[in-house]
């Protein structure tokens, strides 16, 4: 990456993560940063909550169904808002800044402002993902009110008849683009979500998208088809070496363009493990919300027990080059695969990758 663009990247991440309301929060990230340069740490960066699996749409690509427990039948160990407080503190010594509340549809839950404000908003960037159908004028103010910085919104086409076939629900992209429109009228920072595939990453939609990322200065952030929930038996859909060269091209043209592997601290690549954690709503403990592997459940142990243990694979000890579930096919075939159709998600680790990985 030449200068020019890392520092226009880096102008954009800093109006993402100011807010003035949160003084310590810039400090704390400076702070993060010099321990990485200098000390040579690798902080626990972004932490990703599913806080409920219920949504009103009904995606193409959706995978909540796969990890979704029966709470009819007995406890299920839904976390409590006492437990995401004190996972969140938890993951702030391991040097987390970052938490991130999605769902299914965050806002059909009804504890979402209490799980949030658990997570200490005044000292952290707090970002929600939501399908973007229920950002009315009352759920923005409760949203600013708490102290939420960033509403990712899920956007896959440009072209309404699309978006909302990709959704399953008639009416969904007019809804979105309203929510959009008022949430920047709020002052959110404001991401769009947009699932790329093989089939759809040149196609007119998303073009579309890009033009309109650019115009209105928000981040878009393509995020690599998988073969998870609905997709697992349709290997088609994940992006090739050509694709990859192609989503490359994109985020150099413009600063706006973006994937997750840019979004660490300092290095490129994929982060799970290192920087990224994703949580079920039951305390199970994942590299990211599309590897169906668990390596512990945060009821049981301290959250930095279980991330050494992922450390300690082989896969997550460093920094890939490749989406591990979205690019790499040998991974895919061989581990990732033991997901599919496998009851009673997540896996544990150790049934995926022992004796064959950890050393």
């Amino acid at each position: 990456m030449n200068f020019k663009r890392f520092f226009k990247k880096s102008l954009i991440n800093f109006k993402y993560a100011y807010n003035p309301r949160k003084p310590l929060l810039i400090f704390k990230l400076i702070s993060t940063f010099l321990k990485i340069l200098i000390f040579k740490k690798n902080p626990l960066r972004y932490v990703d909550f599913a806080i409920d699996y219920r949504c009103n749409l009904k995606c193409d690509h959706c995978f909540k169904t796969s990890l979704e427990k029966d709470e009819t039948k007995g406890d299920s160990g839904r976390l409590t808002v006492k437990d995401y407080e004190r996972i969140a503190g938890e993951c702030m010594a391991l040097g987390a800044v970052n938490f991130s509340f999605q769902g299914g549809e965050l806002f059909l839950y009804e504890n979402w402002e209490k799980v949030i404000k658990a997570c200490k908003p005044g000292k952290n960037v707090i970002s929600v993902t939501t399908n973007g159908t229920m950002l009315t004028e009352e759920n923005l103010n409760r949203l600013k009110r708490i102290g939420v910085d960033i509403l990712t919104i899920s956007l896959d086409s440009a072209i309404p008849e699309e978006h909302d076939r990709f959704r399953g629900v008639k009416g969904t992209y007019a809804k979105v683009i309203q929510g959009i429109n008022s949430a920047l009228k709020k002052g959110f920072n404001v991401t769009l979500g947009t699932t790329v595939s093989h089939s759809n990453l040149k196609s007119e939609g998303i073009q579309k998208l890009i033009y309109m990322a650019i115009e209105k200065r928000i981040i878009l952030n393509l995020i690599l088809a998988v073969p998870a929930g609905r997709w697992q038996d349709n290997p088609d859909i994940l992006i090739t070496g050509e694709d990859m060269k192609y989503i490359k091209e994109l985020t150099k043209k413009s600063p706006y363009i973006r994937t997750d592997f840019e979004a660490n601290f300092v290095h490129w690549g994929c982060g799970a493990m290192k920087e990224i954690l994703y949580l079920t709503p039951y305390g199970d403990v994942l590299p990211c919300p599309f590897m169906h592997i668990s390596f512990g459940n945060a009821h049981d142990e301290p959250i930095s027990v279980i991330r050494n243990r992922g450390l300690e694979n082989e896969f997550f000890k460093r920094y890939h080059n490749k989406c591990l579930v979205a690019e790499d096919r040998e991974f895919i075939d061989i581990y990732l695969s033991k997901t599919f159709n496998a009851k009673n998600l997540p896996l544990n680790g150790k049934m995926i990758f022992n004796p064959i990985i950890n050393s």
